[in-house]
């Protein structure tokens, strides 16, 4: 347990590292040997942790108690719409009001660095078929992967939403709305 606190305290060091140099000298010219010397670590270690410096700006660890949310939903009988927003709406705002200022400055870099808009589109794949997955339990259906779309949408809207308003509005608040606008409820 202690050496897992350890490695997530590390990792959470070199991401801070990463985005002030991001932020000072640009993406591309920040390498991942600069990073890990600024972050105390071996770059063998930032590979290893984060595999790319995408990997690095992209890392969190905030989808497992995203999915668990809403699995619970679900297993009280919501739709899988219905269970993803509750779950979002009960969880987002919690998880990034912890970390709001660090959560704001990796997304501007998100928004700013194509490099990095690419790895989170294919983040946003690989979310898109663990909601499938949720969704559809065993084998997920062409329906829940178009569900999951949709949802991971909304998501990102909100997201790039809230990085343009500087965290100033809930993030809950915006997935709900636009929840609510696939619904056709706005």
């Amino acid at each position: 347990m202690l050496r897992v606190r350890n490695r997530l305290a590390a990792m959470h060091r070199v991401q801070l590292a990463a985005i002030a140099l991001f932020e000072g000298q640009g993406f591309a010219a920040v390498t991942v040997e600069e990073i890990a010397a600024a972050a105390e670590v071996s770059p063998i270690s930032v590979y290893r942790w984060f595999g790319t410096k995408e990997g690095i700006v992209l890392w969190d660890d905030y989808d497992p108690p995203l999915f668990e949310a809403i699995a619970s939903e679900l297993e009280a009988g919501s739709s899988p719409i219905e269970a993803t927003r509750k779950g979002l709406e009960r969880e987002l705002d919690r998880m990034y009001d912890v970390e709001r200022e660090v959560v704001l400055r990796r997304a501007r870099l998100i928004l700013r660095e194509p490099a990095l808009r690419a790895a989170a589109d294919a983040n946003s794949f690989a979310m898109i078929e663990g909601l499938a997955r949720l969704f559809g339990r065993e084998a997920p259906a062409f329906e829940h992967k178009a569900m999951a779309g949709a949802i991971v949408g909304v998501l990102t809207q909100a997201i790039a939403e809230w990085t343009r308003r500087s965290g100033e509005v809930s993030l809950g608040e915006l997935v709900k709305r636009g929840f609510a606008a696939m619904a056709g409820e706005s």
